[in-house]
This record gives C-alpha cells, structure tokens and sequence, in this order.
C-alpha cells in the first residue's frame, strides 16, 4: 500500500498497483513574463512588454528613481523632479516554472519501477527517468541490482534535443 501526501499532509492511501501522481501546469494559458513592477501579466510584442488591460505598455507601477530613462525629463505634473511615476515602461521578468508543462511520478509494481517525467516543450512527450530493480532471479551479478535510465543527447525521438554540458548535465534546447 502506497500513502499519498501534499505538502507533508497525507492525502489518500492508494492499493492499486500502478499510481500515477501528476501536477498540470497551465502552459497554454499562463504568461512567460511578469512586470516586477506591477505584477501585471505581459506579452512580449515588437516593441517590448504590454498588458492585455487598458494600460498596455505603460506601467502604473513604473517608478523613475529605479530606471534612468525617466530622469531629466519635464512630467508637467509642476513640480519639477523630471520624474514621470506610473508612466513608464513595465518591468520585465519570467514566471518561476513557466517553461514547465507538467510533472509525474509513474509507479509500476509490475516492472518494479519509478519514473519521473517532466514536459518542458512539446505537451505530448516528456523527459522520463526511470529506476527499475533488476529481479532477484535473473542471472548474474545484476540480479535485485538498480538500473537508472536517463534521457541522452542522440537518442531517438528525443522530447527536446539535449548537448552535454558536462558529466552528467545537459542543455535542453
């Protein structure tokens, strides 16, 4: 019997001998881009980042003392800082997690197995990493040994294409 928690809170136990946990992330819907200024959501266009709300490419949380390009300039609000607050241009940064899709933890008593797969590009595939017992009763040094499989630049039908970045660590993309 497995025993399912969330946040170290046990949710359900589980008696199936194939479980599959698995988070969705909103990757068709959700932005790539914040403004760190005022939190609105941004889609990049030609010209930089905008709302999709009145505002556009004009921040309302736009504050000139953390960015030179509004010093200098006469904002006719009369008194006389050159400093034009909530006019300026959004503040751009990426959502944590936003390149990911989704995760899951794939469990298989039949293959005595635990893989992990995590989409980062393509929705319908993933990288997996497998963990699997080599059972007691095969021949050889190897029998109730761990064998762990693991995505590789070259392989066939690969979920994105991976290049060596060192031993053991790979760039995606």
């Amino acid at each position: 019997m497995l025993a399912l928690y969330l946040d170290g809170d046990p949710v359900q136990d589980v008696e199936d001998d194939t479980v599959r946990v698995s988070l969705e992330f909103g990757w068709d819907t959700c932005t790539g881009y914040r403004c760190t200024a005022c939190g609105a959501d941004l889609t990049e266009t030609t010209d930089g980042y905008a709302t999709d709300d009145a505002n556009g490419e004009v921040c309302p949380g736009y504050d000139p003392t953390e960015h030179d390009s509004g010093r200098g300039l006469d904002d006719g609000d009369g008194d006389g800082d050159g400093l034009d607050y909530g006019k300026g241009p959004h503040v751009p940064a990426r959502v944590p997690l936003s390149w990911v899709n989704s995760a899951a933890i794939d469990t298989d008593e039949k293959d005595d197995s635990v893989t992990v797969s995590i989409s980062v590009g393509d929705p319908r595939g993933a990288f997996c990493f497998t963990v699997r017992r080599i059972p007691d009763d095969a021949d050889g040094e190897l029998s109730g040994r761990l064998l762990l499989h693991v995505p590789y630049p070259g392989e066939p039908l690969p979920h994105r294409p991976l290049t060596e970045h060192h031993t053991g660590t790979y760039l995606v993309g």
